[in-house]
């Protein structure tokens, strides 16, 4: 049976919609030797998580460590439950925990960047993701957080670079070609940037997220009727 539950924590489009980070449990468990009650209790935190009983997983997770303390996806999802209610010490305490007992866990490393991100603490948040990306390359979530606080912190090209990575690795997520694109047009290339808005608005419709195709569709047409655009200044 299996108790390892791969944990995501992706950036949402920060440049486009000003969105907190959201939670993601994502991927199917692994294998792992565990008692049928501890993968239980795991299976029960993770539904609870996605409940939003942030409360309640934790209680779930704290049983599942106590019967088995190297469970290193039960700190970093009761990590994320803890990010849930706010508690972002204690989170960074469990993903800490987590890369105790596995120096080399990249999602350790991907969520307890995220954490540090909503503290405001960027230049800390980049060596997490960079721990991340230098771990796992391929990891689309680190790499796009990455962009996104490489972008915070100035460093346009750098971001561009991990977002044209992420793109490469996923291209169906449009939270990529919209940060891209909002980019390229602070950098003045207007062709670029309305490519990259025009699909990720694509991309927002055909998955149903309205509030982003529209909110993109608006940074369309503010880049189209402007000679220098700059989407991220208000009217």
């Amino acid at each position: 049976m299996s108790l390892i539950h791969r944990t995501v924590a992706l950036l949402g489009l920060v440049a486009v919609l000003g969105e907190t980070p959201i939670i993601v449990l994502a991927q199917p468990p692994q294998t792992l030797n565990s008692p049928t009650d501890a993968v239980d209790l795991f299976n029960q935190g993770v539904n609870k998580t996605q409940q939003g009983d942030y409360q309640g997983a934790i209680n779930d997770f704290n049983q599942v460590l106590k019967i088995d303390p190297n469970v290193i996806e039960a700190y970093c999802n009761r990590g994320l439950a803890r990010f849930g209610l706010g508690d972002y010490q204690g989170a960074i305490a469990d993903f800490n925990l987590a890369l105790r007992v596995e120096p080399n866990h990249a999602d350790a490393y991907n969520n307890l960047g995220n954490v540090r991100v909503v503290m405001g603490d960027l230049k800390a948040a980049l060596a997490d993701f960079d721990s991340a990306v230098r771990l796992d390359p391929k990891l689309v979530d680190a790499l796009y957080n990455r962009g996104v606080t490489r972008s915070e912190l100035g460093n346009l090209e750098g971001a561009i670079a991990d977002y044209n990575q992420v793109i490469r690795l996923d291209p169906t997520l449009a939270q990529a070609f919209g940060n891209r694109g909002l980019i390229r047009s602070q950098q003045g290339d207007k062709s670029g940037a309305l490519t990259d808005l025009q699909q990720a608005a694509k991309l927002f419709r055909n998955q149903g997220n309205t509030a982003a195709y529209q909110q993109t569709l608006s940074y369309i047409e503010k880049i189209q009727h402007s000679p220098n655009p700059n989407p991220s200044t208000q009217p």
